[in-house]
């Protein structure tokens, strides 16, 4: 799962807006437009709550109920917009798939070490009961 800390600096990096910038109270269309795609990634690519994710910008629950409203609108008429959209949902999606990925290798090595740990107590077992 993707944090709120990756989808931040995701849309930051690709908005071209600093993290400051993002949490300030400046309502810049620039800034708002990426406040609003990060309330719609972070809805969409967290477990998160939105009152979690708007205090992580320091806005209120309802600035998040609200983005997740507008952004979609925004989406339909404005093609920069979209391609913006696009190159944060393909980052963000890369990086959902790396978390995937080392959780699958993490799952694997645990099996193993479970199978490591079975043999052992099979063999400790088989030793008891020949003595």
């Amino acid at each position: 799962m993707v944090t709120l800390k990756e989808v931040l600096e995701t849309v930051s990096y690709v908005c071209k807006v600093s993290l400051t910038q993002m949490r300030s109270k400046k309502r810049y269309r620039l800034f708002s437009e990426a406040r609003g795609l990060y309330f719609l990634f972070a809805r969409d690519y967290t477990d998160c709550g939105v009152q979690e994710i708007a205090k992580y910008i320091n806005r209120h629950h309802a600035t998040c109920i609200h983005y997740s409203k507008i952004t979609p609108q925004l989406l339909k008429y404005d093609k920069k917009y979209r391609i913006t959209y696009g190159d944060i949902q393909g980052k963000l999606n890369k990086i959902k798939n790396l978390d995937n990925e080392a959780n699958d290798d993490k799952l694997k090595q645990i099996d193993f070490q479970i199978a490591e740990l079975l043999k052992e107590k099979n063999r400790i077992t088989a030793t008891k009961k020949d003595t």
